[in-house]
């Protein structure tokens, strides 16, 4: 029997190794591209795909603000990728509406912008002229009114001798009064930063002077309005006072 060539058997060894590493080189290209084309198609459906964009904007919390106003300031985003989408500067323009005290703006997935809008509220009625100015608690002028508004009180101080830093102190105090406190106010006033009062329900007159240890005062005139008197006196509070039982 005659043997088998050692050359023959070696090169067909050697074709044999080389066509499975073309093999294994086929297979990585292979896989390397599917990779790839996943990496692309996943790219596409996080930044391009209609559920991945920005398609409504929705608002909530408007009452006084026009939400058309609203809408306009967020619809820049509208058809951007969600997550590129610029939260903060929708915020920003929104935020400059005369009444809008905060703003968040958040993304809902698929496809939403939702701005939640915090509006100013009047907490006081400034005589203006012959009719008067809502204020809120930062006294922007919220709308203008020929009567005070049911449970508003009224601000009575002149902002030319008192200043405004008086007026915002008594928008502070309205601010941080206790509800129990804050039902019986009938009017707020100041001649000057220390000089702040209050007048109750019944004609009942309060000295409140700074506006610091705001709470602290409500709960000692909490507890002096026991005496049923017509005057107290909270602007110390180390030396309370009540008059006029």
């Amino acid at each position: 029997m005659s043997r088998p060539n050692r050359g023959t058997v070696s090169l067909t060894s050697a074709q044999r190794f080389a066509a499975r590493a073309r093999a294994r080189r086929r297979r990585r290209s292979l896989t390397i591209f599917a990779v790839l084309l996943l990496v692309v198609a996943t790219g596409w459906g996080v930044l391009r795909s209609p559920w991945a964009t920005v398609q409504r904007i929705e608002v909530s919390g408007t009452h006084r603000v026009p939400v058309a106003a609203v809408r306009a300031a967020a619809e820049p985003e509208l058809g951007r990728p969600m997550l590129l989408t610029r939260d903060a500067d929708v915020a920003s323009r929104v935020g400059r509406l005369r009444l809008v005290r905060s703003v968040q703006v958040r993304r809902v997935w698929p496809g939403v912008i939702r701005v939640r809008v915090v509006e100013r509220v009047p907490v006081a009625a400034l005589p203006q002229g012959t009719g008067l100015n809502l204020v809120d608690e930062d006294g922007v002028v919220i709308e203008s009114s020929v009567r005070t508004p049911a449970g508003l009180p009224r601000l009575d101080l002149n902002l030319a001798t008192a200043g405004v830093g008086a007026m915002r102190g008594c928008l502070q105090v309205l601010s941080l009064l206790p509800p129990e406190v804050s039902r019986q106010v009938r009017s707020i006033g100041a001649v000057s930063l220390d000089g702040i009062w209050l007048k109750l329900a019944g004609g009942v007159r309060v000295e409140w002077g700074s506006s610091s240890d705001t709470v602290q005062k409500a709960t000692v005139l909490s507890a002096l309005e026991q005496q049923h008197a017509s005057h107290y006196d909270v602007s110390s509070l180390d030396t309370p006072a009540v008059r006029g039982k």
